[in-house]
């Protein structure tokens, strides 16, 4: 069976199969996302995929830079509301998400809190990560004081601890990830 295509199928075919993932690549929310991932790896910035929801606060430092060895930690001693030590690190995207850096808190050798300081333009692709790996989040009491700026702060809980992330950013504040064990809140 000898099968003819008209030309301009073949023009038309061609067109699409070359046009329709530079499209994807560039036009969609998804594949925006993953050009910047391979980008910021090209660049050399690291990936860094961490399970906030079996995170606990009996994790300490020396198994943070155990388990996480090829990232460019860099840890002090200071005091502040989280605790007593931080360590640092720039990154390149945390778990798919495109991001600036971590940081992790210690009180006393056990991990205390985690910042993640994310891309601003990736606020609304985090938060439907997290419903897809967390669940709706904690419904919170009408009767709490309102944090001031009338944000919305979504929270979930996890076994040891509380995701939290603030549903709308201002343009002034950085888009930030927390995650804080049951005693600090």
């Amino acid at each position: 069976m000898n099968l003819k295509l008209n030309p301009l199928y073949k023009r038309l075919i061609a067109f699409l199969i070359v046009i329709g993932p530079i499209y994807w690549l560039i036009f969609t929310e998804d594949g925006q996302r993953r050009t910047d991932s391979v980008v910021l790896f090209l660049w050399g910035e690291d990936e860094i995929k961490f399970n906030l929801e079996a995170l606990d606060d009996r994790f300490t430092e020396t198994e943070l830079l155990e388990v996480f060895p090829d990232i460019d930690w860099q840890c002090q001693d200071g005091e502040s509301n989280f605790g007593n030590r931080a360590c640092a690190a720039r990154i390149g995207v945390y778990n798919t998400i495109p991001a600036h850096y971590l940081a992790v808190f210690f009180h006393d050798r056990y991990i205390n809190g985690v910042k993640i300081v994310y891309r601003r333009s990736y606020h609304n692709q985090l938060i439907q990560q997290l419903l897809q790996q967390m669940g709706e989040p904690v419904k919170e009491n009408t009767d709490t004081p309102d944090p001031g700026d009338n944000a919305t702060i979504l929270r979930w809980d996890t076994t040891r601890g509380n995701v939290i992330l603030k549903q709308e950013l201002n343009e002034q504040e950085d888009p930030v990830l927390f995650w804080l064990p049951y005693p600090t809140l």
